[in-house]
């Protein structure tokens, strides 16, 4: 007589997938007849939510990227659709997000990045808590304070840390930069479509409503691809061109080198259409910075030579007059015939008279969202440093200089005299020369505090902070071999 084996089950995971998936079938059915097509789509697609979900907590780098990706597309997307809740509170997730990732790693045994405690950090860490501290200003309120105290003084050094744990080895380095780099062609490629195919009817939208003073110019319109601005988007152009040129001077492998070139002269000519004057100071102080860092002859003779030879085009020349793009790239060498520049140097006197009186600055938001009557009311930023200087005061703005030059100290210092590895070097230099480009581009237009423009910095600065640390794990690992 057959004996039953009741260590083998009748019901297999087989079984039960297929119970799961009839079911789930019968109930979205259900919820399809009851409740309309777009609750069953939801209830369809939360499976593969869950998914997804369970992937990035098991993936930190995954979780990295993601954040970076959300935070170069959202603005883009927010034409197109309203988000459930704000743009900031958004990042804010999946910042927590990457963390919980992280620590769910951590807890798993697995390996992760060593949090390297430096002196940039701390400064950063102050310059959080000089912000956090601004909730105590008068003139502040504590909606306008929350929805500004996060991009700028918490996300520079949250950011810092992420980089630290997540992108502790070379390779990861490399993908942050393919990963960059593909989404600046892709910003790029969706300028040159809304100048050669047009804008598509959300973009109408906002460029003539919100955009319409100050894209649709004299010139023609000032493109703005995904992002929030044309300013944001020249300058984040004009970063890409100095990081990417230097990454491809240095790099040896000819498909990462074709990419790189690839990505400077696609974000170049982004740079030209977005129509921002400013844009163009990040590459020449940009290169002008790497031409300090380099001790190579042939690189400072090149640079220089291309620097004047630029300098010269546009300042004592005509030739290209004929496009719109170029004539208005002339005018950022003429400051004393650009009304623009010289209505800001009006809102920086109109400022200074009442500035005196708020040496802890008028409180973080307040100049965003100044209501009839107050002293700032109708008068324009237009700068990230003065931006600082009208909501955290001149103590702030000294904190936020000290804070710039320090990074770009590091950065000196590290590739002049610490750095071993050429392929370290070449990073924190990219990074360091990226730096001081979109940081002159900063006094001249609002930008280094936007997505995805201030995301990149503050990533860069935690590449150039962790640089030494990688260096030193590479000639660990050459001399154990």
């Amino acid at each position: 007589m057959m004996q039953y084996d009741h260590t083998k089950s009748m019901i297999t995971s087989r079984h039960l997938l297929l119970l799961f998936l009839i079911l789930g079938g019968l109930a979205g059915t259900c919820i399809f007849i009851f409740a309309g097509v777009s609750s069953a789509m939801v209830f369809y697609m939360l499976p593969v939510f869950l998914l997804v979900i369970i992937v990035l907590l098991s993936s930190p780098i995954s979780c990295f990227f993601l954040l970076y990706i959300v935070s170069y597309l959202v603005m883009g997307f927010g034409r197109y659709i309203t988000f459930p809740l704000p743009v900031g509170v958004i990042l804010d997730l999946l910042i927590l997000f990457n963390f919980l990732s992280l620590a769910l790693h951590f807890i798993r045994g697995n390996p992760l990045g060593k949090v390297y405690f430096n002196s940039f950090l701390l400064i950063s860490i102050l310059w959080m808590l000089y912000c956090m501290l601004e909730i105590v200003n008068p003139m502040s309120s504590f909606a306008n304070w929350i929805t500004t105290v996060r991009s700028i003084g918490m996300h520079i050094v949250l950011f810092q840390l992420l980089v630290f744990i997540s992108l502790d080895n070379i390779a990861k380095l490399r993908l942050f930069f393919k990963v960059w780099g593909i989404l600046v062609l892709l910003g790029a490629l969706k300028a040159i479509g809304q100048k050669y195919i047009g804008l598509d009817r959300f973009e109408s939208a906002w460029l003539y409503t919100f955009g319409a003073h100050t894209h649709v110019i004299y010139s023609g319109i000032r493109y703005f691809s995904f992002f929030s601005d044309a300013a944001n988007f020249g300058c984040h152009m004009g970063l890409a061109v100095v990081v990417f040129t230097i990454l491809a001077i240095y790099e040896k492998q000819a498909k990462r080198r074709f990419l790189y070139i690839f990505v400077v002269a696609f974000a170049a000519y982004g740079l030209m259409i977005s129509g921002t004057r400013a844009a163009i100071a990040v590459p020449f102080a940009g290169f002008a910075f790497f031409i300090v860092l380099v001790k190579e002859w042939k690189w400072i003779i090149f640079g220089l030579s291309l620097l004047i030879m630029a300098f010269a085009f546009f300042n004592l020349t005509t030739i290209g007059n004929s496009s719109s793009d170029i004539r208005r790239m002339r005018t950022a060498f003429s400051f004393s015939k650009d009304a623009s520049f010289n209505v800001r140097l009006e809102n920086q006197k109109k400022m200074r008279t009442f500035m005196g009186d708020h040496p802890f600055g008028i409180g973080l938001g307040g100049s965003k969202h100044a209501n009839e009557g107050d002293a700032i009311h109708g008068i324009a930023t237009d700068s990230s440093f003065v931006f600082i200087w009208v909501e955290t005061g001149i103590f702030g703005l000294i904190c936020y200089i000290i804070l710039c030059l320090t990074i770009l100290g590091y950065g000196t210092y590290y590739v002049l005299f610490r750095l071993k590895d050429r392929r370290i070097k070449s990073i924190a230099m990219a990074s360091a020369a990226g730096l001081a480009g979109i940081m002159v581009a900063g006094y001249a237009n609002e930008v280094l505090h936007q997505m995805p423009t201030g995301q990149t910095v503050y990533i860069l600065m935690g590449v150039i902070m962790l640089s030494p640390y990688l260096d030193k794990k590479l000639s660990d690992d050459i001399r154990t071999v």
